[in-house]
């Protein structure tokens, strides 16, 4: 009886802390922007990363031990050895770029606009030169500048977060990101984000209460340098089947 009323306590308040967690985080970064906007840009810029890593990195912890999300991340933490380069990965729920920057410090996003437009995002991302995604020409030159200046781009090829109801979950892959590894001639770095069930995922109102703890699994995808000399759209399309290819498989395959 105890075991149950603890399970049925469990999902509501883990939902409150884990926005809760995430609430405090925003609302913390206001006060910094005293401290930060006299700093020159690529210093502020870099100083900026650093606090929304740390950030990240604590609220992966929070999660964990709330027993909100159990993460199976590890392997992100080799991108802090890799050179500069775009890291692509699939996007199922809300929390894969939080992941990714809680791993690695030196990381540029490129956004949605919308959310470059709200006050509680906009300020952390503006102050760490994260870049919007509705001019694609400044987008490209902004993240070839991050690139050259030792960060790596972190570039989600659907857009958007993955549609629940697809087989495989995917939508069709952007040829953004291929066509900045090539133009830039750095390394893409691809992986795939696994959840054993959804999880802010599109669709999904942020006060659904999902069975936890949710699982969450990110493993390496195996490289395809037969598409990175075609044309981007032919490189975004192959690299979207070998996403499905790996959707279909127990285990992704991996380098």
């Amino acid at each position: 009886m105890a075991r149950r009323f603890l399970r049925t306590v469990h999902r509501p308040l883990a939902l409150l802390l884990g926005h809760g967690g995430l609430a405090v985080i925003l609302i913390a970064w206001l006060p910094m922007i005293i401290v930060l906007l006299p700093m020159p840009r690529e210093r502020r810029q870099r100083t900026m990363r650093r606090l929304i890593h740390h950030a990240m990195r604590a609220y992966r912890h929070w999660l964990a031990w709330i027993r909100a999300v159990q993460f199976e991340t590890r392997s992100l933490d080799a991108l802090r050895d890799a050179p500069p380069g775009v890291i692509v990965a699939n996007h199922p729920s809300l929390l894969d770029a939080l992941v990714v920057l809680s791993h690695v410090p030196e990381v540029v996003c490129v956004m949605r606009a919308g959310i470059l437009r709200n006050p509680f995002f906009a300020l952390p991302a503006r102050l760490a030169g994260y870049l919007p995604n509705d001019d694609a020409v400044e987008m490209m030159l902004g993240a070839r500048r991050a690139i050259r200046g030792g960060c790596h781009v972190l570039l989600f090829p659907e857009g958007s977060r993955s549609p629940l109801t697809a087989a495989p979950p995917l939508r069709p892959f952007h040829p953004a990101p291929f066509m900045l590894a090539q133009r830039t001639d750095t390394s893409l770095h691809p992986w795939l984000f696994r959840y054993d069930r959804p999880f802010l995922a599109k669709g999904q109102p942020v006060s659904y209460l999902p069975v936890l703890p949710i699982r969450l699994i990110v493993t390496p995808m195996a490289l395809l340098p037969e598409h990175m000399g075609t044309d981007p759209r032919e490189a975004a399309a192959a690299w979207r089947s070998h996403y499905a290819r790996a959707f279909h498989s127990r285990e992704p395959a991996t380098p």
